[in-house]
């Protein structure tokens, strides 16, 4: 059986040059100098700009793993290997998430309309689970809305099959009795 997947993406966050760089930042003797008057600190202080930039690095991480962990939970048994991330390391040496993504399955279920139905309306609701769903988190709901047409009109044409089997059935127990 072939699954069909869709990945869910975060919105890739654009950062500032001084924080796409991943290391250290350059230092002067002066500073040096400062350091070594400071070795009782464990750690090393960060400029005003570097904790800003951190600090915003920090929110965006924050962003990210919670608009990924809303389509993990919206999708429940559909997610195909949880989240993955894209980070960038800080002035803090720590890695942060500034993109993500959730590969989920979208494959209909063959010969059961009615389950595809359902499992179409959840992909909806992981596609569209974070506060700020992306323009790729929109496109994969409206697939979704798609996939649950096609199976509604499925369960239709199936049920009026049935519905005209019954009654072919039905009629030939009128006609036997008479």
């Amino acid at each position: 059986m072939i699954l069909n997947s869709v990945t869910l993406n975060a919105t890739r966050v654009d950062l500032p040059t001084s924080l796409q760089v991943a290391g250290k930042t350059e230092r002067n003797d002066s500073d040096d100098a400062v350091r070594a008057d400071n070795k009782a600190q464990e750690n090393e202080t960060l400029s005003a700009q570097q904790l800003s930039d951190l600090r915003r690095l920090q929110a965006i991480d924050k962003r990210v793993r919670a608009h990924e962990q809303a389509h993990v939970n919206a999708a429940a048994g559909l997610v195909r290997g949880g989240a993955s991330f894209t980070t960038k390391q800080g002035v803090d040496g720590q890695q942060y998430a500034v993109a993500g993504e959730v590969s989920i399955d979208t494959s209909s279920i063959a010969g059961d309309p009615q389950a595809t139905i359902l499992k179409a309306r959840q992909i909806q609701r992981a596609a569209q689970a974070p506060v700020d769903p992306s323009a790729q988190d929109r496109a994969v709901a409206a697939s979704a809305y798609a996939l649950e047409q096609r199976a509604t009109i499925e369960l239709r044409d199936l049920r009026l099959l049935e519905a005209q089997s019954s009654e072919a059935s039905n009629q030939q127990s009128v006609d036997e009795q008479a």
